[in-house]
């Protein structure tokens, strides 16, 4: 069997518009895990909203959570990857934000703080989470992912205005159109992929990579396979290996399908 491990994505890839995973996606994952592939979640959302996904699909691998900022274990909790933002950046971002009236979420290792009450309710209804409200942050405490919630045409501005500023300073992306997300600059999902699967000795060849935005590019130029979502931008579709159907419609158990059972051709 050439591919050993399969990283997928949640929001938007693996799970549907309910934030569920469905029961084909379901079932064909827990096959595939009984033929010896192992499954591996990475995702832009903190590590305790993703831990319930694993514990539910059975997955014991590092989970690369917070565009990799953190990599934690579900099995014993320990950390392989902790990337804050440095201080002085991530003022500036937040300052920034406030003047251009920007919502803003400060994602810490275990919590969530936000200056603005409508996103406690995306929070809550994307995460599972419950945000805190502040009016002010000290950085007493780390940051590893500062969230920016806009309209989308402002979000497209100023991601190219961000990425332009702090280039080789923070990684910069965007997981939603109405979403920026800021990182350390050692931070992304490909990162952390590449430093899992040196420590699990896989040659990237044998990893598969599903995912459906520009958060996951990362990971799809170390993969020895990319699967985007029908429901990905146009850029992303492009960058990828192969296009499976949406997330509504199962894409990532029809793809697997393919992939296992025999070829693959399908275009989106």
């Amino acid at each position: 069997m050439k591919y050993k491990l399969v990283v997928l994505d949640l929001d938007g890839t693996l799970l549907n518009d309910e934030h569920e995973v469905s029961r084909e996606n379901r079932t064909t994952i827990s096959c595939l895990k009984k033929q010896g592939v192992q499954f591996m979640l990475a995702s832009g959302r903190p590590y305790k909203s993703i831990v319930p996904y694993a514990m539910d699909l059975g997955l014991d691998l590092p989970i690369i959570s917070a565009n990799g900022s953190i990599v934690k274990s579900p099995k014993d909790n320990d950390v392989y990857v902790s990337s804050s933002l440095p201080k002085e950046l991530a003022k500036e971002i937040i300052d920034f934000a406030k003047e251009q009236m920007f919502s803003i979420s400060l994602y810490l290792e275990n919590n969530i703080l936000t200056f603005n009450d409508d996103l406690i309710n995306l929070h809550r209804d994307l995460e599972k989470l419950e945000a805190r409200k502040i009016t002010r942050f000290l950085f007493e405490q780390p940051i590893f992912k500062i969230l920016l919630v806009h309209h989308p045409k402002k979000i497209k501005e100023t991601l190219h205005w961000l990425g332009t500023k702090y280039k080789n300073k923070l990684y910069i992306t965007s997981s939603e159109q109405n979403f920026i997300e800021v990182m350390n600059i050692n931070a992304s999902k490909g990162i952390a992929l590449k430093h899992l699967m040196k420590k699990m000795g896989l040659p990237s060849q044998e990893a598969i990579v599903f995912g459906n935005n520009f958060n996951d590019v990362s990971m799809f130029e170390i993969a020895g396979l990319s699967v985007a979502m029908l429901n990905s931008p146009y850029k992303v579709r492009n960058i990828a290996d192969i296009v499976t159907k949406s997330n509504v419609e199962d894409g990532v158990a029809y793809a697997l399908k393919k992939i296992f059972l025999g070829g693959f051709s399908i275009e989106g």
